[in-house]
């Protein structure tokens, strides 16, 4: 019983390597880091027209430090723009150019692929059932975070 369990663990973590591995190569190819993308994906997919760095903050779960970091770089990189607020100067209102706009088209287009290929030959209930089960081991993952 143990020796499954120490498969099963060691298959998930084989697993998440391989799909971190294909990850780190698709955002490689565009020139983002992992956070970069998260905040190009949220501020393309989201279409507001007034999201801030703070908003950005509060999605990211990271510091305001960290957050105007990831904005410089992605600014530097052509991906956002930035610009004062109208409404209160103190506020900066970020944006994704067309260069962001098409990564993140680019981006979309990897993730499809890559959740095909890991769910290739598996049948719809064969993914209901890990979909069940992958929700119970993420709980009790978080569960044993919290204690």
């Amino acid at each position: 019983m143990k020796d499954r369990d120490y498969l099963i663990a060691r298959g998930i973590l084989q697993l998440t390597h391989a799909m971190r591995k294909r990850n780190n190569a698709c955002l490689k190819a565009v020139g983002l880091t992992d956070e970069q993308t998260k905040s190009l994906i949220y501020l393309v997919d989201s279409q507001r027209k007034d999201m801030t760095i703070r908003d950005l903050k509060d999605y990211l779960l990271v510091s305001h430090q960290a957050t105007q970091g990831i904005v410089k770089r992605m600014a530097d990189k052509g991906v956002i723009s930035v610009k004062k607020s109208d409404r209160d100067g103190r506020e900066k209102i970020i944006a994704p150019t067309e260069k962001g706009i098409r990564i993140r088209q680019q981006l979309g287009g990897e993730a499809v692929d890559i959740g095909e290929n890991l769910l290739a030959g598996i049948s719809e209930e064969e993914k209901e059932q890990f979909y069940k089960v992958l929700l119970k081991a993420l709980d009790n993952v978080d569960r044993k975070d919290r204690l």
